[in-house]
């Protein structure tokens, strides 16, 4: 069908127009719908605009806010420094007593002038006083914020039952940037109230951050934020000593090292030595080493062992890495910043020396590879014959920092009590959702050693009492006696040196005697005589001839008697079948022999040991206080020598044999009690005091020089070991604590505590902690924390001077002697405090006429082996002695006991065999911030953060 052209655009026109109405609609609309959503977008942008504004000002509050809690942070940690008290237990009532001023529950304290500010101002009575004046000096506050000075008053309004009521410290807000102009608020400013809580020890800090310069509604943008902080004694350091200090290979320590030593001027009268951990481990390791050494001793500023990688001169100073030390014509690279922190050090050289896939880490022998992620692949901390270079090290490195994550959750369950993890032992901090160990993800016993293990020598800080031009004019280049890397906390200096008081505290003996008393009292058990014959079955009158021969079975309680000599002119009674050992136990340069009663596998209860006991005790169990008794008059100048005992042909005798004396002549210095008839006199061969002489020779030359005699409670004493006490625990455990009476003067010889084999200290008993008869009274139990040896003046040696590979010593909470030696494998978390301080012309450096002999440096604390070219008269360096098929030995033993009886530098005797040098062993030292110190030590109080105490917005 054709439709005529007319007719066709004649209906297009028709239609067209027919629709003209809808097409108006629309556009009108879109117009509407444009405009909306023009108005809409206008509107949300203006809001997204003001809520860009506010944020950006709430952003300003808050920082305001963060910088008052910096504030708060440094006037609460002033505030409590400047309390020096000794009292250590800082419960509720302490706690509120130091923060409200009133300090007669403090003991003995100080209270020191401000670190900054005026010292013009009075004396605060409490921290709370002191926080106050420090805030009082505060400069261009804002009154329209609230008070226009600092007020202590009553609790704010609303406050709950967590606040105590009174004693809350009010501030004026403080501008922290410039006024527009002299009448205007500043813009930002911020505000901080202190509220004390109701457990009297913590301080809530109160910030409150403005922005002045905007506000909402009429109302300024504020932000709040809260931390608490908790008042606290603590001493900060692993060792304080007041004698010279070793730390040698294998050796970490975490927390501060204080030497209060000061002769300087005598051999060796270093107050700290430390030995490199990877010096000597590989002759071209050395080499690189040495290099290393050359750099720091020149170049490092802050006494770090660690050079800056961007430090302008201390960058410039790392030692070439395009040098060949290996030959091959390559660069060796061996001064890079491996682990990625910005330093180069030892640990770096170590790294590049053995990681031979270069990734970065050192896959540990098989053995220690096993169970771990590291199990399986190629060994490289090893030799070339595939044998372990130091099985210790790796695992010292390894396992050190056991809680990575810092969640307070480490360790594991030491299924065979030997110190460390084993394939197939759980470890503490397991992740539930996919069984992994946390700690392991951060490297903990990973089988590898890497950046993750975060490696340092010392993770604190170096003090001395010493100046360090004194020590360098004396000794020359601290840096050629202190090797290893020292990571101080951040904003600490790795070195101080003239340190005061209060930065490196005194700890001679008069500072624990109330702690000391203390502990005495708690040792309120049954006789020592009964707690041992009650084991036995037997009387305490039958001891004295108790005879048994040893159970078969080889864990019951057995006794080894020991016969006393009643006029001392001889050995005991029973010296042919009776136990001897050298003193120091297994020393290559022994001072004197002990025989010694034995016992075996008892169990004492806050025990009193007698004097004169000097004892063995093997697999013992000690469970509460364990006192030790001595004479503490010991002051004689003869006291280490009266009684000595040494070798001859290996056969035990006097060093100075005595006769009874059957004339009439008797000395006249002597009282009636100790003279005939009351006391036979014993006359030395060799006369040592003036009562080695009868009345008639008092004008032969020399006499006047003698000493007197030595007359204890009327009687005259020549074997001063039975008013003594040198004993040895091995393989025992202590529940509780060990303390002593405090001897006059020190004697290493007489007053010796000796622990070897696998000695540990719990507080609660490992496998029965509710057994109360191996559990401490709960009454105790508040000294027992303070301390798990209280030993002043005491010389205590941890482990052997060869130890062993099984030894394994775990010591917790403070521990104080007189000096500490510790070897092999040796675990302390707490603190060492070492009281002896050796002065020239004071016994024991003074000889029988009174005449200063000696060298101070001589009596020293030493962590690790070290030599008599150190220092270390009793011991060998082991880098000195000889090999012998490929092993260093430390001797002959020519009768079978595994012990050294000839030395190893002479010919071996027929039929004797090597004794093998064991090792170097692993020794950490861990400060615990968590232990509570003894009474007596002066220290400035300190207010730190409580973890997870962090919030913003109000408090709930």
């Amino acid at each position: 069908m054709r439709f005529k052209q007319s007719n066709v655009w004649r209906m297009m026109a028709k239609g067209i127009k027919s629709r003209r109405g809808v097409a108006a609609v629309l556009a009108m609309m879109f117009i509407v719908m444009f405009g909306s959503l023009a108005t809409a977008m206008a509107i949300a942008s203006k809001g997204n605009i003001t809520t860009a504004a506010t944020h950006l000002h709430v952003s300003r509050a808050q920082s305001a806010a963060e910088t008052g809690l910096g504030v708060a942070r440094a006037r609460l940690s002033e505030a409590a420094a400047r309390f020096v008290i000794s009292n250590s237990n800082i419960d509720s009532d302490l706690g509120w007593d130091l923060w409200r001023g009133n300090l007669s529950s403090a003991g003995t304290y100080q209270i020191l002038p401000p670190t900054t500010g005026r010292l013009d101002q009075s004396t605060p009575g409490g921290v709370a006083e002191a926080i106050a004046q420090a805030h009082a000096l505060d400069q261009d506050i804002v009154p329209s914020l609230g008070i226009t000075g600092v007020t202590i008053g009553n609790a704010q309004s609303g406050a709950g039952s967590e606040y105590q009521s009174t004693n809350w410290v009010y501030t004026p807000a403080v501008a922290l940037e410039p006024r527009p102009d002299v009448n205007a608020d500043p813009p930002l400013a911020f505000q901080i109230t202190y509220a004390p809580l109701a457990n009297g020890t913590d301080v809530r800090a109160i910030i409150t951050g403005y922005d002045l310069g905007y506000s909402r509604n009429g109302r300024l943008i504020s932000r709040q934020i809260v931390q608490d902080f908790r008042l606290s004694k603590k001493v900060r350091h692993a060792v304080v000593s007041s004698n010279r200090v070793m730390i040698g290979s294998n050796v970490m320590v975490y927390g501060d090292i204080g030497s209060r030593f000061t002769g300087v001027t005598f051999n060796n009268g270093d107050p700290l030595t430390m030995r490199s951990d990877f010096q000597g481990k590989d002759s071209l390791m050395d080499q690189k080493l040495a290099a290393l050494f050359a750099a720091l001793a020149q170049y490092d500023i802050d006494h770090d062992n660690r050079l800056r990688v961007n430090h302008p001169s201390e960058g410039a100073a790392i030692p070439d890495n395009a040098q060949d030390f290996n030959g091959d014509g390559q660069p060796d690279g061996a001064f890079q910043d491996v682990t990625g922190d910005g330093y180069v050090d030892e640990f770096d050289v170590f790294i590049r020396q053995y990681d031979a896939n270069g990734d970065g880490r050192v896959t540990l022998s098989a053995a220690l590879a096993a169970g771990t992620p590291a199990e399986g692949h190629t060994p490289e901390f090893v030799q070339s014959n595939g044998q372990p270079v130091d099985d210790d090290l790796a695992l010292l490195i390894d396992s050190n920092n056991p809680d990575r994550n810092r969640n307070g959750i480490w360790g594991f369950v030491d299924s065979n009590h030997n110190g460390k993890w084993d394939a197939g032992e759980i470890m503490a901090d397991v992740d539930t959702s996919d069984g992994e160990y946390r700690d392991r993800v951060l490297g903990y016993r990973d089988g590898y050693i890497d950046r993750k293990d975060q490696y340092a020598k010392v993770a604190g800080g170096l003090k001395f009492s010493v100046s360090s031009t004194g020590w360098t004019s004396a000794q020359g280049n601290i840096a050629d006696t202190l090797k290893g890397p020292i990571v101080p906390p951040s904003g600490s200096p790795a070195a101080t040196f003239s340190a005061s008081d209060t930065q490196l505290p005194a700890v001679d003996t008069s500072v624990f005697t109330a702690q000391r008393t203390a502990l005495q009292n708690a040792a309120d058990g049954s006789s020592f005589d009964s707690q041992v014959a009650s084991q036995l079955g037997v009387s305490v009158s039958q001891l004295a001839t108790y005879s048994a021969a040893r159970p078969s079975d080889q864990s019951a309680p057995w006794f080894r008697r020991l016969d006393p000599n009643a006029d001392a002119t001889s050995l005991p009674a029973n010296a042919s079948t009776a136990y001897w050992e050298k003193m120091p136990y297994n020393s290559p340069a022994y001072s004197d022999i002990f025989f010694r009663p034995v016992y075996y596998n008892m169990v004492f209860k806050d025990t009193v040991i007698p004097e004169g006991n000097n004892g063995l005790f093997v697999n013992c169990t000690f469970v509460g206080v364990t006192w030790i008794r001595t004479t503490t008059s010991a002051t004689h100048v003869l006291w280490g020598e009266y009684g000595k005992i040494t070798l001859q042909n290996g056969v035990p005798v006097l060093v100075n044999p005595r006769a009874i004396y059957g004339g009439s002549n008797y000395p006249t210095m002597l009282p009636s009690s100790a003279i005939p008839p009351n006391q036979n006199i014993l006359m030395a061969v060799t006369p040592m005091d003036k009562a080695d002489l009868d009345s008639t020779q008092t004008g032969r030359p020399g006499y006047a020089q003698l000493p007197d005699p030595l007359v204890i409670s009327g009687k005259r004493v020549t074997d001063t070991r039975v008013h003594s006490n040198n004993i040895r625990f091995h393989d025992c455990m202590f529940v509780g604590s060990l303390v002593s009476d405090t001897p006059a003067q020190y004697s290493q010889s007489r007053n010796k505590l000796q622990f070897t084999g696998a000695t540990r200290f719990y507080q609660s008993h490992p496998d029965q902690p509710t057994n109360a008869a191996l559990n401490p009274e709960p009454s105790d139990m508040a000294e027992i924390k303070k301390t798990s040896m209280m030993l002043p003046n005491y010389s205590v040696d941890l482990g052997a001077f060869n130890s062993p590979p099984q030894q394994n010593i775990e010591l917790k909470g403070a521990i104080i002697a007189g000096v500490l030696d510790a070897r092999g494998n040796v675990a302390i978390d707490g603190s060492l405090m070492l009281t002896f301080s050796p002065t020239l012309g004071t016994y024991p450096l003074v000889d029988a006429t009174g005449q200063p002999i000696g060298n101070p440096a001589g009596f020293n604390t030493t962590i690790g082996y070290f030599g008599p070219d150190d220092g270390d008269a009793e011991s060998l360096d082991p880098q000195t002695l000889p090999i012998v098929n490929g092993q260093r030995i430390v001797g002959w033993d020519t009768d079978g006991d595994g012990l050294p009886d000839v030395a190893p530098d002479q010919p071996q005797p027929s039929g004797s065999s090597a004794v093998p040098f064991y090792g170097f062993g692993r020794i950490t030292l861990r400060f615990d911030p968590k232990m509570t110190l003894p009474d007596g030590i002066m220290l400035p109080m300190a207010m730190d953060p409580v973890a997870g105490s962090y919030q913003e917005g109000h408090p709930q």
